[in-house]
């Protein structure tokens, strides 16, 4: 296909050929001239060397033909004349037009006679006329003392070294950063907002740090706090939290463009990739030092003594989006290795060394060298495959050390060989009638080593709701049989026959009251669900061989309550080579145990006393080596030996150019980098020490760019507000000194992201109150001074999940596989594949937190897309928030809103009664966490009375209408 004139790029170095000016004959010279250079001049030097008549040169592609010299310069698509092959020469093909992406002259071919004398004239060696073989127009680069290394890009503010400045002098503040922003306000005679509202500053700290509102009891307990410290004891209690890090590692995962399907048509899933959101949220939680954060992400295989989080944490390398069917897979493949560039300079350095994969940055000091360099480092990772081919099974076991783990290991083996003597001696007894447990070890439910426990059971897949509170197997039919179930029978007890792949299970007990600790002995095949009074407490893959002895979580015993307890359970098998057992009893050790480790008068002391040693030794050795990770997407390589790394002309796989090597951008240095092979993880060790270099305390951009995202999500904006580009084409910072100064503490706090919350939020900038005031507002609309806190809307996360915590339905579970939020039929419909592929989860999974939710990149929840949910194919370091009709139709008529409105509208007459007003001020402190005045709950009464006696519907059709729209209530919505 023919293409425009100015795509025509010939980059040329005419090896060999330089010297051919002198050898050149005078007739090859009169031909040349004669024959030639007259078809040059017509077709050619107009669009590459002529005068534009204003003091400059059209040369469109960077190619000059209007001199040899500049023909032999070139541009960027190859050499224009093939010294060996010369009947080769691009030249030759492209005005022959036989290159389908090439031909030249662009609209009309030349006439045969014409290529027959330029290919003539290429045969001899491409000789010219003597006076203007050399000749070669210096083109001025209006940006190139922008891109490149010189003396004023160098001095660029985030090219500079970072040097700690010092805290200015100013009265009225204690805290540096307070310093800082004065000084600017002063400048503009702009005077700081006074402090805001005890109740309007925690509720800005519990959602900034956790995306969830606080609940009007903490802040009435917080206006209360008159101690010197009770703001900083706040701080710390929120980052001890467990939602912090869900918080914080949401923002992450914006960076990281982190979903769980691969993309394009078919938009297959990312298996097991949850696993990495599960640690940087579990990172965040642990404040793992940030270049250890890293480090663990860009070479967690290549470190020293590799854990399991370390390798879970490089599945940072299959976040992309993944085509299993490119038109050129060879062009794909390096596209993958782009996108790995992207994200890794954006991310961790505020650079766009992407703009420089075709050609030179144009605003950026960055060749395009500079980018292939940094593509070589991820140049030897293995492709992305169909199916599990990336997955890698991972024992968490290896956070310990290899004799660790073998002496552990010995020493479990002995210790239930001992116990399992003692059981066997036991059981080989008389039975001992006179025997008892001490009161308080009450067997709640025996398990058939004790005593077989009746079950009501069923093989047949029950309704939706057969977990739930209320339901009664009884009433459905289920029939009866006791403990154990399966095809094994253990001990020789009676056992109910189970053969088919699943079973679902349900049995009760009493509690008079609600124990401090409860213990399981758990025996099952491949997967076990546990429901306590219809909550989910445990869950666990792969079948056990033995009992497992636990204490259970606490969720468990916050499902526990006094009378009737359910217990619902749902076990899958394939080969059917486990059976399911259970027992529950109310202080630390299993029954069975209790009795042989208790007043048994069969045993003496001393073996009482061993027991109770081994049951312990065994229990923590459990703990230490039970956990294990299954299967995990990490990164893997190719070898040690990594293929070689070539520029690619405009950025075309299939055009190779001058090999490169691993090294640093040029700006910085240019240093080559120094890396060695790792044996255990088989890869080049070219990941380390990138990583090496990124985290050095000196890199210049590192901490600079994460302290600049920790200001950004507190305050509205970063002190630059275009937190991937620091460069010159981004925003230059409002307070320069201040980031470098919190830069250079992040470092010195041995980069710990909450050391660095706290300074913030204690900083009186962070306490201000968000008043608007004239004088300022008119000087500094912006609030680039931060002269007052800017208020925020909720994310689409926050947004339901503080629906949810309202309605009371609100799961705190952490982790584990993601859950289906439901989708309207309507949404699936527009699917590419019939039924979306959307799975569905139990009711309770269903109300966990946003971030668990599956993050499929062709079908979303329209609640949160509405709402400026995160690009998932992109990094997002802002999400800007937007103002459209669809957001307010949704909080309107969305069946999820009604829905929730029905429950919350439940909650509030379970909770209030049946009085309104009781009812008004009851919403009133679960959505917004204050108490209402007399204006608001009057209003709310009055449009409850109009609801029932105007518009003729019950009073809960009122309440329930009542509660959609609380749900859109600007202060609900928006953070103070």
């Amino acid at each position: 296909m023919k293409i425009s004139r100015h795509l025509f790029i010939i980059s040329c170095s005419m090896l060999g050929l330089t010297g051919v000016a002198s050898a050149q004959s005078e007739a090859d010279v009169s031909f040349f001239r004669d024959q030639v250079k007259p078809i040059l001049q017509e077709h050619c030097f107009e669009c590459h060397g002529a005068s534009d008549g204003k003091g400059g040169y059209k040369i469109k592609s960077g190619l000059q033909l209007i001199s040899r010299k500049g023909l032999l310069k070139g541009g960027a698509h190859g050499a224009v004349i093939n010294e060996e092959s010369p009947e080769k020469s691009l030249l030759l093909e492209v005005i022959s037009y036989n290159n389908e992406d090439l031909q030249m002259p662009p609209k009309n071919k030349l006439s045969d006679q014409e290529i027959a004398l330029i290919t003539d004239w290429v045969k001899r060696g491409a000789p010219w006329t003597p006076e203007d073989a050399d000749v070669l127009h210096e083109v001025h680069d209006p940006h190139a003392e922008m891109t490149t290394v010189n003396d004023k890009t160098k001095a660029h503010w985030s090219y500079k070294p970072m040097q700690r400045p010092a805290v200015p002098e100013v009265a009225g503040f204690a805290h540096p950063i307070d310093k800082f922003l004065e000084v600017k306000r002063q400048a503009l005679g702009l005077k700081a907002n006074p402090p805001a509202s005890r109740g309007e500053l925690l509720r800005r700290a519990t959602f900034d740090l956790t995306g969830l509102a606080p609940s009007l009891a903490e802040v009435q307990a917080f206006e209360n706090d008159t101690s010197a410290d009770a703001w900083e004891k706040r701080i710390d209690r929120l980052l001890a939290l467990p939602q912090y890090g869900e918080k914080w590692g949401r923002h992450w995962l914006d960076l990281v463009r982190y979903a769980e399907s691969q993309g394009f048509e078919r938009d297959t899933p990312k298996s097991f990739v949850w696993r990495y959101r599960d640690y940087v949220i579990d990172a965040f939680n642990k404040d793992k030092p940030y270049d250890q954060f890293l480090t663990e992400q860009l070479a967690g295989d290549e470190i020293p003594d590799p854990t399991a989080e370390s390798l879970i944490a490089t599945g940072y390398h299959r976040l992309m989006q993944w085509d299993d069917e490119p038109a050129d897979r060879l062009q794909h493949f390096h596209d993958v290795i782009d996108d790995n560039v992207r994200i890794t300079t954006e991310t961790m350095l505020g650079m766009t060394v992407g703009c420089a994969r075709c050609h030179d940055h144009k605003g950026d000091p960055i060749p395009q060298k500079d980018y292939f360099q940094f593509a070589s480092f991820f140049r030897n990772i293995s492709p992305m495959g169909n199916g599990d081919t990336n997955l890698r099974m991972i024992d968490t076991a290896q956070s310990h050390s290899p004799e660790q783990l073998q002496a552990m290991q010995q020493e479990m083996q002995q210790v239930r060989e001992r116990i399992q003597q003692a059981e066997q001696a036991y059981t080989a007894l008389p039975e001992q009638k006179d025997f008892a447990v001490e009161k308080e070890n009450v067997a709640l439910i025996t398990d058939s080593r004790v005593k077989p426990w009746k079950w009501h059971y069923t093989t047949k897949k029950p309704a939706d709701d057969w977990f739930t509170v209320g339901f009664r197997a009884e009433m459905h039919g289920w029939q009866e049989g006791l403990s154990a179930f399966g095809t094994d029978i253990p001990n020789g007890k009676a056992v109910t026959s189970w053969r088919t792949p699943d079973i679902w299970l349900e049995t009760s007990f009493l509690l008079e009251k609600i124990p401090s600790s409860l213990r399981m002995d758990l025996h099952h095949d491949e997967d076990v669900t546990i429901y306590c009074n219809g909550q989910l407490v445990y869950q666990k893959e792969k079948y056990r061989v033995d009992y497992a002895s636990m204490e259970v979580s606490p969720a468990f015993l916050a499902a526990l309550q006094t009378g009737r307890n359910v217990i619902s359970v749902h076990v899958h098998q394939t080969g059917g080579g486990q059976f399911f057992d259970l027992g529950l009893v109310t202080k630390g050790r299993s029954i069975r145990h209790e009795m042989l480790a208790e007043q048994n008068p069969q045993l003496t002391p001393e073996q009482r006393q061993a027991f109770r040693q081994d049951i312990a030794r065994l229990a923590e050795l459990e703990k230490l080596l039970e956990k294990r990770v299954e299967q995990a997407l990490v990164v893997a390589e190719n070898g040690k030996e990594s293929p070689p790394t070539f520029i690619h002309m405009r950025g075309s796989a299939h055009a190779e150019g001058a090999q490169v090597q691993p090294g640093f951008p040029l700006i910085f240095g240019g240093e080559m980098a120094k890396t060695e092979p790792h044996d255990a993880a088989n890869s080049t060790g070219r990941r380390l020490a990138l990583a090496e270099w990124i985290t050095r305390d000196d890199n210049p951009r590192t901490a600079r760019v994460m302290v600049n995202r920790l200001w950004q999500h507190h305050f509205g904006k970063g002190i630059c507000a275009t937190p991937n580009d620091f460069g010159f084409l981004g925003s230059a910072p409002t307070h320069p000194q201040l980031l470098d100064w919190l830069a250079t503490e992040f470092v010195s706090k041995n980069w710990s992201m909450k050391a660095m919350h706290k300074l913030i939020m204690t900083s009186a900038a962070y306490q201000m109150s968000n008043r608007r005031s004239e004088v300022p507002l008119a000087q500094d609309p912006a609030n680039e001074t931060y002269w007052r806190f800017m208020p925020r809307r909720m994310t689409s996360e926050e947004l339901r999940d503080n629906i949810l915590l309202a309605t009371g339905e609100l799961n705190l579970q952490q982790g584990g596989p993601s859950i289906f939020v439901p989708i309207p039929e309507e949404v699936l419909a527009t699917s590419s594949t019939k039924g979306g592929k959307w799975g569905e989860s139990p009711p309770d999974q269903v109300n966990r937190r946003s971030v668990y939710g599956v993050s499929k990149r062709s079908l979303q929840v329209p609640l949160l897309t509405d709402h400026d949910q995160a690009d998932l194919d992109n990094p997002c370091p802002v999400r800007f928030a937007t103002i459209v009709p669809t957001q307010a139709l949704g909080m309107i008529n969305s069946d999820f809103i009604h829905e929730k409105a029905r429950v919350l509208a439940t909650r509030l007459k379970r909770e209030a009664g049946d009085d309104p007003t009781a009812q008004v001020k009851l919403a009133y402190q679960l959505m917004v966490q204050r108490t209402a005045d007399e204006h608001e709950v009057s209003r709310a009464v009055e449009f409850l009375a109009l609801m029932r006696d105007e518009h003729k519907i019950s009073a809960d059709d009122a309440l329930q209408r009542l509660c959609v729209a609380v749900f859109s209530f600007n202060e609900f919505i928006f953070i103070d």
